[in-house]
């Protein structure tokens, strides 16, 4: 088994445990990637949400340096839907880091040296940030990144089920519960037609449009069946 496989397997292992998912892939960054700490953040272009999970304190005062400025390699990654790699914190190379001054003091002050930002991202839409750092300069190697992609798409798909898991409880009535299903079900099935795809994949963008926008599922899906909200190829 080469590393990319096992990589793979780890994840795999990692995606059954739910809600320890987003921090176990944390782990399994730092234990692969040769990077001293890694963090979620939930952000999105409409806003910034907080941090999910971090493998120690720098880690988790990266993360909330950036919520509390609104700047930062995070912020940019999640806005443009592009990793931000920055391998030397004091010589920033193509990174215009003049646009962080506090997050640039504070990060270099808590003994920073790399970070490495990485949107978690469905299709368009981008849920999340995955942040590595070093307290050495270094860049990722080219397998390292590849990992490291493999890593923010498996926390994406992690974020989604958290928000389904946290925001959409629809409790124990069994009208509510049919209701519900219907309403995601229909709604699945016209995102499958809009979008020319799978009914894993409609249901797994719509997921991304509410969590995106901060909403519940079901008022997403009320919206596609009520034709208020259309999906398009482009949002591939």
């Amino acid at each position: 088994m080469n590393g990319q496989d096992e990589w793979r397997r780890l994840l795999k292992t990692a995606a059954r445990e739910r809600a320890e998912q987003p921090g176990r892939i944390c782990d399994l960054c730092v234990s692969m990637l040769a990077v001293s700490g890694a963090g979620i953040g939930v952000v999105t272009k409409e806003s910034n949400r907080g941090v999910v999970c971090a493998t120690d304190d720098i880690s988790r005062q990266i993360e909330e340096l950036q919520f509390s400025l609104n700047e930062g390699p995070c912020v940019q990654a999640a806005t443009e839907g592009a990793p931000v790699l920055i391998p030397d914190l004091l010589k920033p190379d193509g990174v215009h880091v003049e646009r962080w001054p506090a997050f640039m003091h504070e990060a270099r002050a808590a003994g920073v040296r790399a970070v490495f930002a990485l949107p978690l991202r469905i299709g368009v839409i981008t849920v999340g940030v995955l942040d590595l750092y070093r307290r050495q300069p270094g860049d990722l190697s080219s397998n390292e990144l590849r990992l490291a992609l493999l890593a923010a798409d498996a926390a994406a798909l992690a974020l989604l089920h958290l928000d389904t898991q946290h925001g959409d409880s629809v409790g124990d009535d069994f009208d509510v519960r049919s209701t519900y299903q219907l309403q995601v079900h229909q709604a699945t099935g016209m995102v499958q037609v809009q979008m020319q795809t799978t009914t894993e994949e409609a249901l797994l963008r719509l997921r991304a449009r509410a969590f995106a926008l901060g909403r519940p599922l079901v008022e997403v899906a009320n919206s596609v069946v009520s034709r208020r909200l259309r999906f398009t190829v482009e949002d591939v």
